[in-house]
């Protein structure tokens, strides 16, 4: 069990937090007496919010000593920390394995216990987490998606001339697509969303590259480069567009915050002798379609690249962490898998997905 010093945006008391689908609370002064906790932890620790405030966490859980000890590095340095496989036993005597986060938050400390559950292949996810992650998503994206469709049709009378109208349709389109993904939100958490279409995934990956190059001021270049030779696959286009573009914003912002950097790289090809198991079987699946966004900025330090996919790690100074883990959830949907490497100047993601089953018979 080793402690990292890890940059996770801090988090205060807001709606989202209330929601956060994992056990947290903020804490006061070196005893760690509890300030506020959320509905996940009373669930969790089968005591109510009130009768934990005012208690310290020592008296609601048993944590070990390199809790305690991380608890007083995080005040003394203003750093987050993360402990990796921890035990932790609830007063009622029970125990749990968990990832425990633990971050600065205004003038409090915040702890969160990620729950380690084991699937089938081997990973390790939280199925009911992300469905929970799903729902508050969807409530917080669709209030100002109406608005910004409503001032879409407003703009679109008044324009003149093909490019801004092609600009605001792109707009439009982009809304539908989101409001489409909004309305699924909540299965996050099934294993087989629908995927009955066949998809071209140079045409996603080149009008991905477009949204983003449209944003005013930006100035990171996009370079293209696919294999023509790659068919069609089957997919959901909308969830596998969210993927992409995810990958390629986190790409572009990388370059811009650090000003290191000038291009992000669209490259697909064939990759041969990369197979996984499918799920809940002995069947090898192969994965030849290789899709990679890479960029020249500073590069994902260690201890973030080792856990990276998972909710609420992040380098950026007000990122949530929430994006590559919705990432990581569809690919794995779509039977694929997605990998990271990563040095000062070259940083890869490289999604691998089956080929559709009309190719493969």
């Amino acid at each position: 069990m080793n402690a990292d010093l890890i940059n996770i945006a801090p988090m205060h008391i807001t709606s989202m937090a209330e929601d956060t689908p994992y056990p947290l609370w903020l804490l006061n002064g070196p005893e760690g007496r509890i300030f506020w906790a959320n509905q996940e932890a009373e669930r969790w620790t089968g005591q109510s919010i009130r009768s934990q405030i005012s208690q310290t966490l020592l008296e609601v859980l048993r944590l070990p000593e390199d809790v305690s000890r991380a608890y007083s590095r995080c005040i003394e340095t203003e750093s987050s920390v993360i402990i990796r496989n921890c035990d932790i036993n609830l007063a009622s005597g029970q125990q749990a394995q968990c990832n425990v986060t633990i971050f600065p938050s205004g003038d409090n400390i915040g702890l969160m216990l990620q729950v380690i559950a084991h699937q089938a292949d081997g990973t390790t996810a939280n199925i009911d987490a992300m469905s929970a992650m799903g729902r508050m998503l969807a409530h917080e994206i669709k209030n100002p998606l109406a608005g910004i469709s409503g001032a879409v049709q407003l703009l679109k009378p008044d324009m003149k001339g093909d490019e801004p109208i092609s600009l605001l349709d792109l707009i439009g389109s982009e809304i539908e697509r989101i409001r489409r993904l909004v309305d699924r939100m909540e299965t996050l958490g099934d294993q087989n969303p629908a995927r009955s279409n066949l998809v071209n995934i140079h045409e996603i990956l080149h009008r991905a590259a477009k949204i983003m190059s449209t944003e005013k001021g930006r100035t990171v270049k996009f370079t293209e480069h696919y294999d023509p030779s790659l068919p069609a696959i089957i997919a959901d286009e909308d969830t596998l567009m969210q993927a992409l573009l995810n990958l390629i914003k986190n790409a572009v912002e990388a370059i811009e915050h650090s000003g290191e950097g000038d291009e992000v790289r669209l490259t697909t090809r064939f990759r041969s002798g990369v197979r996984r198991r499918t799920y809940g079987g002995e069947l090898l699946s192969a994965l030849p379609i290789e899709i990679q966004i890479k960029d020249n900025g500073p590069g994902i330090s260690e201890p973030i690249r080792a856990q990276i996919f998972q909710p609420f790690v992040s380098n950026k100074p007000t990122g949530q962490g929430l994006g590559l883990a919705v990432v990581s959830k569809i690919i794995k949907a779509h039977d694929g898998i997605i990998e990271v490497n990563s040095r000062p100047g070259d940083t890869t993601f490289s999604i691998l997905l089956p080929l559709s089953h009309e190719v493969q018979s």
